[in-house]
């Protein structure tokens, strides 16, 4: 066996190990004050193995494959190359494998706990949509069938499945040989296998579990306190909750339309509702619909309602010609020029008031939308520190990025409500609307080489842009809010500095469209691969339902690669029957989300009343959608293989599937197949004879799949081995096959909150490192422990390691309670104040300089007492010097603070 050394080599790999070296020399001279927390993923009781990873396999590369002894035969070929997915192109490497190819490669495991193994498949941007199969062997027994009759379904480039065994011919060795055969000609791609012992035992040592929430959004800003408070009615006596599921509220806040008074009187009156009803509240951020600007004048004379900022329309069922293509006497030919055509058109008039859908590219407007959301910024700042200083951190709850980003558009008459424009058309539906051709968007295409042309139809490279370009404002709102969210104060007390765990700017969510619409109007190419951006966590208006978009289980799956998701928009008309969204409930849920913000919902008169869809999903986590269950009348003996049919219900994901079984011979493995009606193995699983019960429920965890309702499928349990005599009778209820079907919707969210804190680790500390300045050496240390945690899969440690050193980028924010005292760790400085203040530590020279800013929230005073700079140091107020004494090599300055304004205090030596 590999010695305890290299296996952590095998581990890391070079540049991790590389990087723990670098990192551990660095944290030598970490100050006691802010050194990395204990890790809590090392506590274990006496006598226990360990939980975690045990090992992990990079694919692709040379050092890692041959660490972990890769073997291939036929074709099992490296790859490299880039994925996109949104505003992010990432580099990759995996093993590919086609029809007759295989790979093996070997895993540490540890011999005593439950295994668990994550397979990350990757597909390159040009391969979303096509059809491909694989086989996976552990120790050279079938555990996994991917049917070479399954298509991708989009959406992403990234996915993972997991298989599990506690077979003692699997783990007893302390090692696993993984094989993976392909079964067709397009190639699969494997970028990395990870191995777990005891997953569910890792994530609660690493405290990963974190509840999802129900957002209740109210309504409008302008709806009033009378009609906010019926609603919060409703949902305090109505709606369930749970230590897995939380509630909270929100209001929809048009901020490009509201003066900055208006947003503070906003904010104040959801939060007395939110204190007073006992919820959350959120800020629900909106620039689009009855946020949209276009009375807000543009400084040029104009208005942000002008042709030029609209989203410019191309169809070839558009007739208006250009005495029609007017908008406020503006004319679409004027703003066009020579590229003008009768076939080009607007999004007005339309059924929403004729509300325009504005271009995301035209730079005005973005700089008017950036600054109206900076002046919401810098009401929110000061009203999160204060609920911060009342012990109220948490009750604002996660922004989002303001908009659907859809464009205006159709195809085959599916798409936006355009059926005012019909009557404006002669009557002619606009069956098939292109967008965006506003001159702002294709300057933009022309920028990055790509000519925008939709007469003579759209490229590759046309709609590759048109795709990404969803995502642009996505993006842009990404960076106001993690630049002007406030950093989380550290809380000094007498006994030294509470660090942040968390905080607002790290937890801004996308909010694109999840459906499928322009450019490429089919199911592999969803929105909700552009709501991938930098700086912000994963996000869509997520719907998957026939008529919006198929297969979108499957991409929520992509999305969850790249952190924690969540939904900050779902409409309540997305269908008018519950248990659909109830499926959407659970399907964001097992992938992880934070939240949902449920928009448009009904109350106590509707029969679609909102509690008749969330309730069941609050109060069930583990569904069942097939049951017989009934006590046994009988049972099927003397058979090796036996099969039933069910169709799928409403529930349609699956995760489980319990047989009844009762064991006449020797153990021996049983292997379950799932097939649909055209025969194509949907999940299997194979058991030990070990891991089977000698009489009742024989439960198979399968990899998580989702079904097609009202579809029928066939599960087959056939014995594996064991010679020809069969080993197992199997329990029958009313002559059919005891059998139930169903989802366990907590194991399968701790596998999405695995990956979810890897990668949100990863990204954060990335995002700190990018905002460090020169003078941050405190954060530098920090960050250096949190990729050493990160190396050695402390995830959440990692992550709060990185939030931490974002704490103590300069200025370095404190609270102080009023009457009390607090130590500003690490730097050599005490206050105690005869009010709450807050303190900015702007600058820090050891010895010399130390420069602060102080608010109080009232009049009074603050006591300072300094160290280390030397035997006469000086200390200013504002410029002017203030009395200093010195005792016990402390200087001490009492300095006045008249009223609530900053004061600038300087020391010096």
């Amino acid at each position: 066996m590999p010695t305890r050394a290299l296996r952590a080599r095998r581990l890391l790999g070079p540049a991790l190990a590389l990087g723990l070296c670098c990192a551990a020399i660095a944290t030598g001279g970490t100050p006691a004050a802010v050194a990395a927390d204990p890790p809590a993923s090392a506590a274990r009781t006496a006598g226990s193995a360990a939980v975690g990873v045990t090992d992990m396999v990079r694919l692709g590369d040379a050092v890692s494959e041959r660490a972990h002894r890769l073997s291939t035969s036929g074709p099992a070929k490296s790859a490299r190359g880039e994925v996109e997915a949104g505003q992010l192109t990432e580099a990759y490497s995996a093993r590919s494998v086609r029809d007759g190819g295989r790979f093996s490669v070997r895993l540490d495991v540890d011999r005593t706990q439950p295994l668990t193994l994550q397979f990350r498949e990757i597909r390159p941007n040009d391969a979303w949509g096509e059809t491909f199969g694989f086989r996976v062997l552990l120790d050279g027994t079938l555990f996994y069938v991917r049917d070479p009759a399954t298509s991708d379904p989009g959406g992403g480039p990234y996915s993972s499945f997991f298989l599990d065994s506690a077979d003692p011919a699997v783990i007893g060795d302390g090692e696993v040989v993984v094989t993976v055969e392909g079964s067709s000609s397009e190639p699969a791609y494997v970028g990395e296998i990870w191995a777990y012992a005891d997953l569910p035992g890792m994530v609660n040592a690493q405290d990963m579990r974190v509840p999802d929430r129900m957002v209740f959004v109210l309504g409008q800003d302008h709806r009033g306190e009378a009609y906010f408070r019926s609603r919060l009615d409703y949902v305090r006596s109505a709606i369930h909750e749970s230590p897995e599921v939380g509630r909270g509220m929100a209001v929809l806040d048009y901020f490009p339309v509201r003066s900055a008074a208006q947003m503070s009187a906003n904010y104040q009156l959801w939060l007395r509702l939110s204190r007073e009803y006992g919820l959350p509240f959120g800020i629900e951020s909106t620039s689009d619909w009855e946020g949209t600007p276009g009375g807000v004048p543009d400084g040029k004379g104009g208005t942000f309602g002008d042709l030029e900022y609209h989203q410019v329309l191309w169809s070839p069922q558009d007739q208006t010609g250009p005495d029609k293509d007017v908008f406020r006497d503006q004319r679409l030919d004027d703003l066009l020029g020579e590229a003008y055509e009768p076939r080009y058109g607007l999004s007005v008039p339309n059924i929403w008031g004729s509300t325009p859908w504005l271009t995301w590219r035209n730079p005005d407007l973005n700089a008017y939308l950036e600054k109206k959301a900076d002046e919401s910024l810098d009401v929110i700042r000061p009203l999160v520190w204060d609920l911060q200083r009342s012990g109220e951190a948490d009750r604002v709850l996660d922004f989002s990025t303001t908009m659907e980003s859809t464009y205006w558009s159709k195809r085959g008459g599916k798409g936006v409500a355009d059926q005012a424009y019909t009557d404006y058309n002669g009557g002619v539906e606009r069956r098939d609307l292109y967008a965006d051709y506003n001159p702002s968007t294709v300057a933009a295409a022309k920028a990055e080489g790509v000519v925008l042309d939709p007469a003579d139809g759209l490229s590759e490279a046309e709609k590759r842009w048109l795709f990404r370009n969803q995502s642009y404002p996505q993006q842009l709102f990404a960076d106001v809010f993690y630049a002007g969210l406030p950093r989380q104060r550290i809380d000094a007390g007498a006994d030294g500095a509470v660090f942040p765990t968390d905080g607002l700017r790290h937890n801004v969510h996308a909010e694109v469209y999840s459906r499928m619409q322009e450019p490429y109007w089919d199911d592999v190419h969803p929105s909700i691969a552009q709501g991938i951006v930098h700086r912000a966590r994963p996000g869509s208006e997520y719907i998957e339902l026939d008529d919006y978009t198929k297969g979108g289980f499957w991409h929520l799956q992509k999305s969850r690669e790249f952190g924690r998701i969540a939904n900050p928009n779902l409409e309540n008309s997305v269908s008018g029957y519950a248990p659909d969204k109830t499926m959407l409930l659970r399907q964001t849920y097992v992938n992880g989300s934070r939240y949902t913000s449920i928009y448009n919902w009904q109350g106590a008169d509707s029969p679609d009343a909102v509690a008749t869809w969330v309730n069941p999903f609050v109060d069930d986590l583990h569904p069942w959608d097939v049951v017989r269950d009934a006590p046994p009348d009988g049972e099927l003996t003397g058979r090796r293989s036996v099969s039933t049919t069910f169709t799928a219900g409403d529930l349609r994901l699956m995760s489980k599937v319990d047989v009844r079984t009762e064991r006449t011979g020797s153990p021996t493995p049983l292997r379950l197949t799932v097939t649909d009606d055209t025969g194509r193995v949907v999940t299997m699983r194979h058991l030990s004879g070990a891991e089977i019960p000698a009489s009742g429920w024989t439960s198979f965890d399968v990899p998580v799949v989702s079904l097609d309702k009202g579809r029928a499928y066939t599960v087959t349990v056939e014995q594996v081995g064991g010679g020809s005599a069969p080993a197992y009778a199997f329990g029958t209820t009313g002559g059919e096959l005891a059998l139930r079907v169903g989802l366990d919707m907590t194991a399968e969210r701790d596998r999405s909150l695995v990956i979810q804190w890897r990668r949100d680790a990863a990204d954060t500390i990335d995002n700190v490192g990018d905002d460090l300045g020169p003078g941050d050496t405190q954060a530098k240390v920090l960050l250096a422990a949190a990729r050493v945690a990160l190396a050695k899969n402390r995830y959440v440690e990692a992550y709060r390691l990185a939030i931490k050193a974002d704490s103590l980028r300069f200025p370095v924010l404190y609270q102080v309670r009023g009457g009390g005292k607090g130590e500003l760790t690490p730097f050599p400085v005490a206050v105690a104040p005869h009010s709450d203040v807050d303190i900015d530590v702007t600058a820090y020279s050891p010895g010399r300089t130390l420069d602060l800013s102080v608010r109080g929230y009232a009049a009074g005073s603050a006591t300072f007492t300094v160290s280390g700079f030397g035997e006469d140091p000086r200390v200013t107020v504002d410029g002017e010097p203030v009395p200093v004494d010195l005792a016990a090599g402390n200087a001490n300055a009492t300095i006045d603070l008249p009223d609530t304004t900053a004061h600038e205090v300087r020391v010096t030596r």
